[in-house]
C-alpha cells in the first residue's frame, strides 16, 4: 500500500474519533453483538472451507495414486503408495494446524486463503502436476456434472479385478484403506462441525444442514452390492469416493451459507462506521482473529502504529485511547 501523509492519517483519526464518540453505550452493545456474530460465522466458514479443501485434496491424491499405478510396472506400485501416504499425511497436518490457528489467538494480519499452497505442496510430494491434481479433485463436484473420460471413475475401474501380482495388490489395497480412513475422519469432522454450528445459525438453516448431514449415513449411501463379482476393493473404494464427494458438496453449501450470514451480520466497518463496499478502500478485510474492518481503516491504523497494529475490536478501549492520543499529537483534537 502507498503510505498516507500525516495529514491524511490525522484526518482519519479525527473521523474515527467523532464516529465512535457519537455512539451511546446501548448502540455499542448492539453493535458488538452483530460484530461477534459475524466473527463466529466468519471463523466457521473458514473452517468449513478448509475441511472442504482437504476433502477435495484427499480425493485428488487417491485418484492420482491410481493414475500413477496404472502407468507404472507392478514393482513400482509400493513406491507410488508411499508417495501418496506422504502427501496425504501432509494434507492432514495442514488442515489440523489450520483448525488450531482458528481457535488460538493470532497476529492481527489480514487473512489470506491457504488452499493453493496446500495443493501445490501435496502435488510436489506426489510428483504430480498441480493443475491436473486440482482438476481431479474438483471433477464432477457441481450437481449434475458428468464425469470426464479418463477421470476419477475411469481410474477406479482398474480396481474391478483383483491384481495377481502381490506388490500391486498390496499397494492398491493400502491406498484404498488409507483413503477410506480419511473419508471416515472427514465424516467425523463434518458431524462435529454441524453440532458446533447449528446453534449459531437460523432455525431454517440448521434444519437444512441437519437433513443433509443425515443423508450421509443413509442405507443407500452406505450400501455395497451383496453379490458382486468384482474385487471387493473396487466397491469399497467407489463407496468411499461417493461419500467423500457428498461431504465436499455439503461443506461447500455450508460454507456459502455461513459466508452469507457473516456478510449480513456486519454490513459496516466497526471503526469508521462506513458501509462495507465490494472493492476499494471500504472493502472488508478479515483479520487473524476473524474480526472485519475496512481496508482504509486497517491500512491507516497499521501505518499509525508503525506495523505493530492490534485488532481495534479485540482491544477496543486501548484502540480508542491510541486514536485520541494520535489526534492530540496532530493538534486536531479540539
Amino acid at each position: 500500500m502507498a503510505p498516507r501523509s500525516s495529514e491524511m492519517c490525522a484526518e482519519w483519526a479525527r473521523r474515527v474519533h467523532e464516529a465512535q464518540m457519537k455512539r451511546n453505550p446501548e448502540e455499542w452493545e448492539a453493535a458488538k453483538k452483530r460484530i461477534e456474530s459475524a466473527r463466529d460465522h466468519e471463523r466457521q466458514s473458514r473452517k468449513c472451507k478448509a475441511a472442504k479443501n482437504h476433502s477435495i485434496l484427499s480425493r485428488a491424491l487417491a485418484a492420482e495414486g491410481l493414475r500413477q499405478m496404472s502407468s507404472a510396472p507392478a514393482s513400482e506400485h509400493m513406491a507410488v503408495q508411499a508417495r501418496w501416504k506422504s502427501a496425504q499425511e501432509h494434507s492432514t497436518r495442514h488442515v489440523s494446524e489450520f483448525y488450531e490457528q482458528m481457535e488460538a489467538p493470532r497476529a492481527p494480519e489480514v487473512l489470506d486463503d491457504e488452499e493453493d499452497g496446500a495443493m501445490a505442496e501435496a502435488a510436489d510430494l506426489m510428483g504430480a502436476d498441480v493443475v491436473a491434481l486440482s482438476a481431479l479433485g474438483n471433477e464432477g463436484l457441481e450437481d449434475g456434472a458428468r464425469p470426464s473420460s479418463g477421470g476419477v471413475d475411469a481410474l477406479l475401474a482398474q480396481l474391478r479385478s483383483e491384481p495377481a501380482d502381490a506388490n500391486e495388490c498390496a499397494a492398491k489395497f493400502m491406498l484404498y484403506e488409507g483413503y477410506a480412513q480419511e473419508v471416515e475422519q472427514m465424516r467425523g469432522t463434518l458431524m462435529t462441525f454441524h453440532e458446533e454450528t447449528c446453534s449459531t445459525v437460523p432455525e431454517s438453516v440448521a434444519a437444512d444442514m441437519g437433513k443433509r448431514v443425515k443423508g450421509i449415513d443413509s442405507t443407500e449411501a452406505m450400501g455395497i452390492p451383496d453379490e458382486a463379482r468384482e474385487w471387493f476393493v473396487f466397491h469399497m473404494m467407489k463407496q468411499a469416493e461417493r461419500n467423500n464427494v457428498s461431504m465436499a458438496r455439503i461443506l461447500e453449501d455450508f460454507q456459502k451459507k455461513l459466508e452469507f450470514l457473516a456478510k449480513n451480520d456486519q454490513q459496516e466497518c466497526p471503526v469508521c462506521l462506513e458501509p462495507f463496499e465490494a472493492e476499494g478502500e471500504h472493502a472488508a478485510a478479515t483479520l487473524g482473529c476473524c474480526h472485519k474492518v475496512c481496508k482504509e481503516c486497517w491500512e491507516t491504523w497499521s501505518q499509525l502504529m508503525h506495523g505493530r497494529a492490534f485488532c481495534p475490536l479485540c482491544r477496543h478501549e486501548e484502540f480508542l485511547g491510541e486514536v485520541a492520543a494520535r489526534l492530540s499529537e496532530s493538534g486536531m483534537s479540539g
